[in-house]
């Protein structure tokens, strides 16, 4: 049974790591006046695409990621 909460709270921690580097992406993407649809192009995937990762319904591969957090100005560190 420990195992499983184990499990749990660190798949729970996963998750809220997840929402808290979107809404951060989100934040930095707004201060910078700029669109779902401008950033989408820059990474050049789809506009959904960009929203449903923006929703955490979806995943950016790595190299978009950094290369989403560079043109931001947002540093992601990842241990």
């Amino acid at each position: 049974m420990t195992i499983l909460k184990t499990a749990k709270a660190q798949s729970m921690n996963w998750q809220s790591e997840l929402v808290s580097l979107t809404s951060r992406l989100r934040k930095a993407r707004l201060d910078k006046g700029l669109s779902q649809s401008q950033i989408a192009n820059q990474l050049g995937i789809c506009e959904r695409s960009y929203r449903d990762f923006e929703a955490g319904k979806s995943d950016l591969s790595s190299s978009r990621l950094f290369k989403l957090a560079q043109s931001l100005g947002v540093r992601i560190l990842i241990s």
